[in-house]
């Protein structure tokens, strides 16, 4: 049965068990220090990134303004593209739809894309209650699902796995969920890469159901767009017959061009990477490419709770990057699992409490706590979300509940402070005392206290007590007296301390979510009650400036930067140029799609042939394809695919393992949003950024982990 964090210690017990641990925090450091080297590095290349946070932060704060809106103009359009929207309010709810849809196709198993939001709702228990197997691709998932593992940071889930445990998990537990390791496997990163793309690709070739999550969607078109880069993630949105993807309801972005502002931060703040090595766009059923049904499952479960609080809602603007836990100090050195959450670091702190009712879980209350305030995460948060000020704000609820539901330790101690505080003569006897112990006295009486009070005691020490008190300093200079004592009565002091103490514990639990009803409806209706109260954003700022450096020399440099091969040629030197590619691959079966120009293609070699329409798993007898593009990005060095002539469907460009991709000098474009503008939104778009490639296993890139291993760019100017 899949593991999940519901039996998790609460941090203050759990962060001792991992700081304990020299491997791990090895790990950490080494992969946390290479994410914050190479993201630096990439965002210094824009100088107006400044600007596209603050453009970002306006765009979702106008769609959590307006949220219950957009999600209506979403689901018109992915309806309208032959899609099917639902809504769960909770968890329980999500998970029963998305257990009836995968029944209702009679499978057994359903390959599944990296998705935080599946995690959220411990879908893959439910799935296996229900007999079906689900298969984690994402190489990072894969190593937490093979290890009976729980994930420990967004972006690289495995991240506190070395290659050696990789190495020899894969040989012991690999042959017991499909196609076991090959023996003689070393603990190299591509060896253990290829065994991961040996051990899926079947597969993803019989799988029948997929389940993603989505990192944008958006209302004007009815777009998902999904960011990854080992090829999995198109393998599950291509292949297989049926689509289900859970996404959280705040994850709606207003208009296509929003889109290019969160792409362009996406990938630099994530894993320090220009873009993605794939980026895939699609919106409902696109007849003859990819699955031919598809669920849209829009989830609340907490979010218009969290809406609802004017501090709080900010944390809904997370694009779940994790450049806030590779800045922590605390996430460095303990990992994600401390945190008992599948959010973990600085934003799981602000955003698994409100999901979870931050007031009514022991783990979820100590979360605001695991922070030094430091406000790192706050200077690299691409959304400018103020987490040290979310912290404190959280904080002060937890507080205010207990104070609420005592007794408890910290408000006995608050108490007895007052009375103390409460008469001069008292508080002089206070005085007296703590000029008379001596120094280390706190630490030596530690062991003696009880509970929390011992364990806060022997961390920490009374500083060294003055010669003299203010009050005897000021009585010898002044010549002054004490003031009187307070006409606060020591009975009445008492009987306030007995009073705090004593007042009636309020129910810690949730009530449950009625079950009767229409979920849609209350879901919308929630936020057409918050939309009246919520601030929305006076205005998304004016489009940033392009660069001025030549669109083709940049797109060829940052081509080349992502080891895939570029080649410059004339307009009458396309076809040499792609036998020449071919050649060096040593491909023998050429696919191509339709309209692409017989000019381009070799006049000996090995033959292509037309793609023939076949079902697209048999596309894998195909060594090599070649295809046109829509559009390339100088800024990323990316070619856009949208299906349209000479470009075929998603499967070709995905399933041989040579893609040579033909680009016109006039094709090239400055950036995302020049690209976005020229694109016909609800199209089926692939986005490709050099091969396919992974960086999960010591953060060490491993090129074609599912697909194409060759990517060749022949640009005609």
């Amino acid at each position: 049965m899949a593991r999940s964090f519901r039996d998790a210690a609460p941090f203050p017990k759990a962060a001792p068990v991992f700081l304990a641990n020299p491997q791990l925090r090895a790990n950490l450091r080494g992969a946390t220090t290479t994410i914050r080297t190479k993201r630096d590095r990439l965002v210094a290349e824009l100088a107006d990134f400044e600007s596209m946070r603050q453009q970002a932060e306006a765009i979702k704060n106008d769609a959590l303004g307006r949220l219950g809106d957009l999600l209506a103009e979403l689901e018109t359009n992915v309806q309208a593209a032959g899609g099917t929207v639902h809504f769960a309010r909770d968890a329980a709810e999500a998970r029963e739809i998305i257990v009836a849809l995968v029944a209702a196709q009679g499978v057994d198993e359903v390959v599944k894309v990296k998705s935080m939001t599946t995690a959220e709702i411990e879908l893959n228990g439910a799935l296996e209650a229900a007999g079906i197997t689900p298969v984690e691709t994402d190489l990072a998932e894969l190593i937490v699902q093979l290890g009976d593992d729980l994930p420990s940071h967004i972006v690289v889930p495995a991240i506190h796995r070395n290659r050696r445990e990789i190495r020899d998990l894969f040989l012991a537990r690999m042959g017991e969920h499909g196609l076991a390791a090959p023996d003689g496997l070393t603990d190299s990163p591509s060896e253990l890469a290829a065994a991961a793309r040996a051990h899926l690709r079947d597969r993803f070739l019989r799988a029948k159901v997929a389940i993603s999550g989505a990192n944008f969607m958006v209302a004007e078109s009815g777009t998902l767009a999904i960011v990854e880069s080992e090829g999995n993630g198109r393998m599950c949105l291509t292949l297989p017959e049926t689509l289900i993807s859970l996404v959280g309801i705040e994850k709606v972005l207003p208009t296509n061009a929003d889109l290019g502002v969160f792409l362009r931060l996406l990938a630099r703040s994530a894993t320090g990477e220009r873009m993605n090595p794939y980026t895939s766009l699609f919106s409902g059923v696109h007849p003859g490419d990819g699955p031919q049904a598809f669920h849209l499952v829009l989830l609340d479960n907490g979010r218009s709770t969290t809406l609802a609080d004017p501090v709080g809602r900010q944390a809904l603007r997370c694009i779940r990057c994790a450049a806030c836990l590779n800045v922590c100090p605390v996430y460095e050195r303990v990992g994600g699992h401390a945190y008992g959450s599948v959010y973990p670091g600085p934003i799981g702190a602000v955003l698994a409490p409100q999901l979870d009712h931050v007031v009514s879980d022991p783990v979820s209350a100590a979360l605001p706590f695991a922070s030094t305030l430091c406000g790192a995460c706050y200077a690299v948060c691409p959304v400018r979300i103020d987490i040290p000020r979310l912290l404190v704000h959280l904080r002060a609820r937890v507080v205010e509940h207990n104070q609420e539901t005592g007794p408890h330790l910290e408000a006995a101690a608050m108490a007895a402070a007052m009375v103390v505080l409460a008469s001069p003569r008292r508080l002089a006897l206070a005085e007296r005392l703590f000029s008379a112990l001596p120094g280390g006295a706190l630490r030596r009486l530690a062991p003696r206290l009880p509970g929390a009070l011992g364990a806060w005691a022997i961390a920490r020490d009374l500083p060294p007590a003055p010669a003299a008190s203010f009050r005897s300093w000021w009585s010898h200079h002044r010549g002054s007296q004490p003031a009187a004592a307070s006409q606060l009565r020591p009975t009445a002091v008492l009987g306030l301390l007995g009073a705090r103490l004593s007042r009636p514990r309020r129910a810690t639990s949730v009530p449950p979510t009625e079950r009767s009803g229409d979920a849609r409806h209350k879901i919308l209706n929630d936020l057409a009650t918050l939309r009246r109260s919520a601030p929305v954003s006076s205005g998304v700022p004016a489009p940033l400036p392009q660069p001025a450096r030549s669109a083709l020399e940049t797109f060829l440099e940052r081509v080349a930067a992502y080891d895939a091969s570029v080649t410059r040629v004339g307009p009458g030197e396309v076809a040499p140029a792609v036998q020449a590619a071919l050649a060096r691959s040593g491909a023998r079966r050429v696919l191509v799609p339709p309209g692409l120009q017989a000019a381009w293609l070799p006049t000996a070699g090995p033959t292509c042939e037309q793609d023939p329409g076949e079902p697209a798993a048999m596309l894998e007898r195909y060594d090599a394809a070649i295809t046109a593009c829509a559009v390339a990005i100088a800024e990323s060095g990316t070619v856009v695919l949208d299906g349209t002539s000479g470009q075929g469907r998603r499967a070709l460009s995905l399933l041989p393992d040579h893609l040579i991709v033909v680009v016109s000098a006039d094709q090239v474009v400055d950036d995302v949003d020049q690209a976005l503008a020229r694109l016909r939104p609800g199209t089926p778009q692939t986005w490709i950024s050099g091969p396919s490639a992974t960086s999960d296993i010591e953060l060490q890139r491993v090129q074609g982990v599912h697909g194409p291993r060759r990517l060749d760019v022949i640009a005609i100017a």
